[in-house]
């Protein structure tokens, strides 16, 4: 852990403190910085997904694949 010293945007940071209620300012910031970085590492892995592209082939047929339909089965 480091200490350091920031300018927040008090508005903010008071919509942020009654959206968590009983948590404390730094387990706010904590919180914020998590999910801003889990955030940023699901975007990277969409990018190497080519931005979202399906991977399934157009002509993948799923039913067949299983063997047919619920109506098949007695």
């Amino acid at each position: 852990m480091i200490k350091t010293t920031v300018d927040l945007d008090e508005g903010l940071l008071e919509k942020a403190v009654s959206i968590f209620k009983g948590k404390t300012r730094k387990e706010i910031i904590s919180i914020a910085l998590t999910e801003l970085v889990e955030r940023h590492e699901q975007k990277d892995l969409y990018d190497l997904f080519d931005g979202g592209e399906s991977l399934i082939a157009e002509d993948y047929d799923y039913k067949a694949m299983r063997g047919g339909s619920i109506s098949d089965i007695s």
